[in-house]
């Protein structure tokens, strides 16, 4: 796995890559038919955003999940910059040895359309959902906890998982996950919080001109 930016002057890595020297079909739930190499790549900040309802009062019924992907011109935007980035990578010559012709998306799937096209049909879940109980003041319509993750207008019940989260991180959610659940653990206990860290985020002399 790794982190890279879509282009020069943006500020934080906003593509995530997993290489797999294999084909992997359907999660893994279908085997490859031949010796290959992929790449699974796609933006970190999706501006997207979908729902979860209940279909009833039963608890046992799963609710309805509509995760409403590449519903903003940003996200087709950077899925699109995703393929052409990972093109780009696959073409480097520390790839000449071992490429072969190109499977997905295909040579022909060239013309931004197409490759949307092909984003739209393809692209799924990376299991890292969040962000459907959001955490936020109680004049924000849609925030479901308040900063202690008490749920807003039920006694005695909080949420303490990933889908607080405001907005999603960049990034694989079992470290901040770990880390809601440990500041929602010193809320409970009455612990002071822990003074606010002053580390500088690193950023390359070469911002602005390379990625």
């Amino acid at each position: 796995g790794g982190f890279i930016r879509s282009e020069p002057g943006v500020e934080h890595p906003n593509i995530q890559y997993h290489f797999l020297p294999s084909t992997v079909n359907d999660h893994g739930r279908e085997a490859g038919d031949r010796h290959a190499y992929q790449a699974h790549v796609g933006p970190m900040r999706p501006t997207s955003r979908g729902f979860l309802k209940l279909k009833s009062p039963d608890p046992k019924e799963h609710p309805r999940i509509v995760a409403n992907y590449l519903s903003t011109e940003q996200d087709i935007r950077e899925m699109r910059d995703s393929i052409k980035l990972t093109r780009e990578i696959f073409q480097q010559k520390a790839f000449d040895s071992y490429r072969g012709p190109e499977l997905a998306p295909g040579v022909h799937v060239q013309s931004d359309k197409d490759i949307d096209n092909y984003n739209r049909n393809m692209a799924d879940s990376a299991y890292h959902p969040s962000c459907t109980c959001k955490m936020g003041p109680d004049s924000d319509k849609m925030a479901v906890v308040d900063p202690s993750t008490r749920v807003y207008g039920i006694e005695g019940l909080r949420v303490v998982d990933a889908s607080i989260m405001p907005s999603v991180v960049s990034g694989n959610l079992n470290g901040p996950t770990i880390m809601v659940a440990e500041k929602a653990a010193d809320i409970i206990l009455g612990n002071p919080p822990l003074p606010r860290s002053k580390a500088p985020v690193y950023k390359p002399i070469t911002l602005k001109t390379q990625r």
